[in-house]
């Protein structure tokens, strides 16, 4: 037998059906693209693939003999690195981490070859192919978002699979990296290796060979011409925020001067210098693009922002008007705050919440991540709680669920985290950074994982909200195409220093 082939597949969870009919032929060797909408159920469909999960009816065959391996959109380092409870921004304290294993080391378990020499080699050459060999000895907890992700793609190429699904692999890269990753392909299809790729219409490489398209569980469009695969316009091409945000206009009325004042900043960890001499001010109702390569350090300068990494306070640095370090609570700060991240993303999906958000207090037995409700990942918000959520009053259940009809997820406000797709994670958690309406934005690529269409909603609410609020805005992203029309200043980073910090020039 060569190649996958799907057969009538059909899977149904919980009594909902995710899949339906679906058949495709994909020859051995060869590559297919899998779009579609936000919860279309592309990621199912390649867990499906792998055998990860099996179908309610129908079959997927290809030779047992043969390695299947995916790639998932969210890594699993924060479980494989050892650690007896974690908590958001536990990186940066530096606390607890002596036995996390560095990449070197954690490479060296999943490539179990007996000789040491061939399993050096094949983890250096991994590395390269990935231009990781200079992070070998960074511990595994003190990679950005876009190295992580690079990681578990060399991962995936130690074991050499046949077949290799990669849901979103260019989530999270630059722009740089992408391209790397395209070559890669290329490189592995020469190689007369299977790929399966889950991605947006509009990443599709060049050199993918089929694409098929899923529209709510059925097959849309499936072929090898990608020029059709473009998603289709909506006519619904606005949300219904502004009246919604006129009710609340009162809660943006916070008297400062300055969100943020960074003078001669600097972050080292391990003797690793992360920051170095950063000046940046972000005075109220300015709304900033943060840019750079995968490892420029903008996560750790945001997380001097919100108050999670310890060094703020050796450093001249204002918060809000006030010196940090004067007396201030992490709450203080954290309250006029909105904030989404990859990295909270993954805390939320690993039940790692208020239990696991204190370092030494322990994870009871009954929380897990299948335990929070997608209004109480929302209403969460309110409070800054992470993974929990305290009893809300009327008005605020009533505000809640107004961000369900805004963002178009009523249908999951009395479902599980866990039961969403990516994408609609996403959303809710985006609507967690918003609930409060804050007086700072800080939104760290927080389109990841959404469609072109929820990208484009999104960024409309937000110039919205940044219009009748006049919000402060600190937006990061890979992708010029998902920076908010609002945006007026640029701060780039290269290698931890300011590479440029003015007027923010759009492409369009």
């Amino acid at each position: 037998m060569t190649g996958i082939i799907a057969e009538n597949i059909n899977l149904t969870l919980n009594g909902k059906p995710i899949l339906d009919s679906i058949s495709f032929v994909l020859p051995e060797g060869e590559s297919m693209a899998i779009v579609g909408p936000s919860g279309s159920g592309k990621t199912t469909l390649g867990r499906l693939i792998c055998r990860l999960i099996l179908p309610t009816s129908g079959e997927i065959k290809f030779d047992k003999n043969k390695v299947c391996l995916m790639v998932e959109q969210q890594d699993n380092f924060m479980a494989v690195s050892g650690l007896r409870t974690s908590y958001y921004g536990q990186r940066y304290e530096q606390l607890g981490l002596e036995d996390v294993p560095t990449v070197t080391e954690y490479l060296q378990k999943v490539h179990r070859v007996e000789d040491p020499d061939i399993q050096r080699n094949d983890i250096e050459i991994s590395l390269r192919q990935m231009d990781m060999l200079s992070l070998a000895g960074r511990k595994l907890m003190m990679l950005s978002n876009g190295e992580r992700k690079r990681i578990q793609l060399a991962i995936a190429l130690l074991q050499n699979p046949d077949v290799l699904v990669l849901d979103q692999p260019f989530v999270g890269l630059d722009v740089s990296a992408r391209k790397k990753l395209e070559d890669l392909i290329l490189q592995l299809l020469q190689n007369e290796k299977t790929i399966v790729l889950i991605c947006d219409a509009e990443h599709v490489p060049t050199q993918i060979n089929f694409v098929l398209k899923l529209e709510k569980g059925h097959i849309d469009i499936s072929g090898s011409d990608k020029r059709n695969e473009a998603e289709s316009s909506n006519s619904e091409n606005n949300l219904a925020t502004n009246d919604f945000v006129e009710e609340i206009k009162s809660s943006g009325n916070d008297p400062f001067e300055f969100a943020v004042k960074m003078t001669q900043v600097q972050v080292a960890f391990d003797g690793t210098e992360i920051l170095k001499d950063i000046n940046w001010t972000v005075r109220r109702g300015e709304r900033w693009a943060l840019m750079g390569l995968n490892g420029a350090g903008k996560t750790t300068l945001l997380s001097l922002i919100t108050a999670d990494n310890p060094q703020g306070y050796s450093n001249d640095l204002v918060l809000f008007d006030r010196k940090r370090g004067s007396g201030e609570s992490i709450w203080d700060i954290k309250k006029r705050i909105g904030y989404v991240s990859p990295e909270l993303h993954l805390y939320f999906l690993r039940g790692n919440g208020i239990f696991n958000s204190i370092p030494g207090l322990g994870n009871p037995p009954s929380f897990n991540g299948n335990s929070i409700l997608c209004d109480a990942v929302i209403s969460s918000g309110f409070h800054d709680l992470i993974g929990f959520s305290d009893r809300n009053s009327d008005l605020r259940q009533k505000t809640v669920q107004k961000w369900f009809t805004i963002l178009r997820l009523e249908h999951l406000s009395k479902s599980w985290f866990h039961e969403a797709s990516m994408g609609e994670q996403r959303l809710l958690l985006l609507a967690r950074a918003l609930v409060k309406m804050p007086s700072l934005l800080i939104l760290d690529e927080p389109c990841q994982g959404l469609d072109a269409h929820q990208t484009m909603l999104f960024t409309q609410m937000l110039d919205s909200i940044c219009l009748h609020l006049g919000t402060t805005l600190i937006y990061v992203s890979h992708y010029s195409a998902e920076i908010p029309k609002s945006i007026q200043y640029l701060l780039e980073l290269e290698s931890g220093r300011v590479k440029s910090c003015g007027e923010f020039k759009s492409s369009d």
